[in-house]
């Protein structure tokens, strides 16, 4: 199975990603930690991404042929990077689930006027990514982020993907 996890940056989305994956034995793909990898911290251009995304989907492809579950972790703001991902899934025969994690923008200025450990991401990159983000497209679980709140979303994801793992 591959699930993809998707939202704007200060969404909570890597807060829950990371859970998700331990509670399903997932193997955790995140851009912040291969943007880390690949030297390109702190950088966002349109090419620095996609060499990030390409990264990741070659990370995922050997995962997914050695037949282990995989989480990726990403903003997955343009729907060819979310299909280029579907189609790796198909390509190897396994299940695919897309979720969106998204949260209030109050909050999101909040989350983000703080440091974190992997993301450069401000407000400012939220703006930008949140005013150019493609819709979205098929089947997808759309889980609200809201502090305090993890378990019920962990709760919503499992019954979502035993759901999807199902068909």
């Amino acid at each position: 199975m591959l699930v993809l996890v998707m939202g704007l940056p200060g969404s909570g989305k890597s807060f829950f990603a990371k859970r998700l994956a331990d509670k399903s034995d997932m193997v955790y793909l995140n851009s912040d930690q291969v943007r880390i990898e690949l030297g390109l911290r702190g950088r966002y251009s349109k090419e620095d991404r996609q060499k990030v995304y390409a990264a990741m989907a070659a990370k995922t492809n050997e995962l997914l042929k050695e037949g282990k579950r995989v989480l990726v972790d990403a903003t997955f703001q343009r729907k060819k990077n979310r299909w280029e991902f579907q189609e790796l899934a198909k390509k190897r025969r396994r299940s695919v689930a897309c979720i969106r994690i998204w949260a209030e923008e109050g909050l999101v200025a909040k989350r983000l006027a703080t440091e974190r450990e992997e993301s450069d991401a401000d407000f400012l990159i939220y703006q930008k990514l949140k005013s150019d983000f493609d819709p979205m497209e098929g089947d997808y679980l759309d889980i609200r982020s809201e502090d305090g709140k993890i378990d019920s979303m962990i709760h919503k994801a499992l019954e979502y993907l035993n759901l999807a793992y199902e068909n």
